[in-house]
């Protein structure tokens, strides 16, 4: 899935109708927003898990370009405001700047430890008209917009607790307007605040407006949690959730829509992290609290960085898009890339195509060609399927590492496996016993030094 081509959507092919800029912008200087408002033109619920986003589907490339936004560091989440179009991205404030009312410019590391964010204002060319800056909210992790009379109100976390080092996150869910060039603190009127799991922290929210409901990830206990509730009952403070369910995996982003939970993880390159990287796509349906698919996200890897960040939906005239990126540039600044993509899947895994594995093939061969080295992911099994022979026709020795895995489908410990053998000359078991190890070594065990063939017919290991 990775792009071979960077195909641009513009305004008028992706985006809902469009305010100008100066409507988009008028909301500046309005007063703090009354509990209760509810977005226009909101349909029911109703969304099936089974009709999800198909992740092997070829994204597209939102803007053709990769687009600098008002500060350097890494963007964090993005969300699109359903009327106008236009997007909404979080960073950390950059490492010395100074805002209006501060009297000297703040080190970069300041603002992460107290949770200083910029939020930008992004058209559909990729431009920003205009930001807004919150201080003592958290790292940015969670972004959702309402529109409510003309202007866009931003939900994302808030009343972050600052720490002696690195990043501070929110503990409750803050919503406020977006009004151009205001620098609002937690704690200010202006940010209405909603606490639905006392106690928490690393709090952040997803909003889905299409289906009137409101997504929070906590902490408590040491665990991460996702809950769903009915946004009308949680701007009642009525926080009883429709659904709840554990958190998997380490998470850079994720997003509510329908009856799915989608949420990605990923580190920028590094010599720890070669190409192609670790960023994969988890998805949950929230009615089980199942994690239904697990997919290795291979798009766009030529990307310099290459840092995953940011997943959401939008609408567009096609239909919603499952809009995902990476943060880019090595150095920086850094930058923003997004994809989206449009195509759905019935669920079924049978979409999930067999991938071929790396072999010697001067010493190894395949029975035919239907029993080349492949594997496939389904959730968080991976599948593998082969049938070789050594080509010398010397025997197999116990302990012989057949072929060796990509990074990005290596266990985090060994697993074993059975597999088989060829019944030529074979008089006892024709099984045989398979290691896949941490360092992705496929190694076959068996003591009897026979000849012939050896296979693996679609056993798994968990990933």
């Amino acid at each position: 899935m990775s792009l071979t081509r960077r195909t641009v959507l513009t305004a008028m092919a992706t985006a809902p109708v469009l305010a100008s800029a100066e409507t988009a912008r008028a909301h500046a200087g309005q007063a703090p927003l009354a509990t209760g408002f509810v977005a226009e033109n909101r349909p029911g619920y109703g969304l099936n898990a089974r009709n999800r986003f198909d992740l092997r589907a070829e994204p597209v490339d939102l803007f053709g370009r990769e687009v600098l936004l008002k500060q350097g560091t890494v963007h964090q989440q993005v969300a699109f405001d359903p009327v106008t179009g236009l997007a909404y991205v979080t960073q950390v404030i950059s490492d010395g700047r100074r805002l209006a009312d501060e009297p000297a410019a703040v080190p970069g590391a300041d603002r992460g430890r107290r949770g200083d964010l910029c939020v930008n204002e992004v058209a559909p060319d990729g431009s920003v008209g205009a930001v807004m800056y919150l201080r003592g909210v958290g790292h940015g992790g969670g972004l959702g917009v309402e529109h409510v009379d003309g202007r866009p109100v931003l939900w994302l976390e808030t009343d972050a607790d600052p720490v002696a080092d690195g990043f501070t996150y929110g503990k409750r869910i803050g919503r406020v307007a977006f009004t151009p060039d205001a620098i609002i603190d937690a704690g200010s009127g202006l940010i209405e605040v909603f606490d639905p799991v006392p106690g928490s922290s690393h709090t952040t929210p997803s909003l889905d407006v299409e289906h009137g409901r409101i997504g929070v990830r906590h902490r408590s206990s040491g665990k991460d949690e996702y809950r769903v509730y009915d946004l009308d009952a949680f701007k009642s403070r009525v926080f009883t959730p429709l659904y709840s369910f554990p958190c998997h995996y380490r998470t850079q982003a994720w997003c509510l829509y329908g009856d799915l939970v989608y949420q990605n993880e990923g580190s920028a390159y590094s010599t720890a992290n070669l190409r192609p990287g670790n960023s994969w796509w988890n998805v949950y349906d929230i009615t089980t609290g199942l994690m239904i698919e697990r997919s290795f996200n291979t798009t766009a890897l030529d990307l310099s960085h290459r840092e995953t960040e940011a997943i959401t939906v939008r609408t567009t005239p096609n239909g919603p898009q499952l809009v995902f990126g990476f943060a880019t540039r090595e150095p920086g600044p850094r930058r923003m890339a997004l994809y989206g993509i449009t195509g759905t899947t019935d669920g079924t895994g049978d979409h999930v195509p067999w991938t071929d594995l790396e072999y010697d093939a001067g010493v190894y061969a395949p029975n035919s060609s239907h029993y080349v080295p492949q594997y496939r992911q389904l959730g968080d099994r991976v599948y593998l399927h082969l049938r070789l022979s050594r080509k010398n026709s010397t025997p197999w020795t116990n302990g012989e590492t057949v072929l060796t895995l990509p990074p990005h489908i290596r266990p985090h410990r060994t697993q074993g496996m059975v597999g088989q053998i060829t019944g030529s000359g074979i008089s006892d078991s024709l099984t045989v016993r398979w290691e896949v190890q941490t360092d992705g070594a496929l190694r076959i065990f068996d003591q009897r030094g026979f000849t012939g063939w050896i296979g693996l017919d679609a056993g798994y290991f968990i990933s």
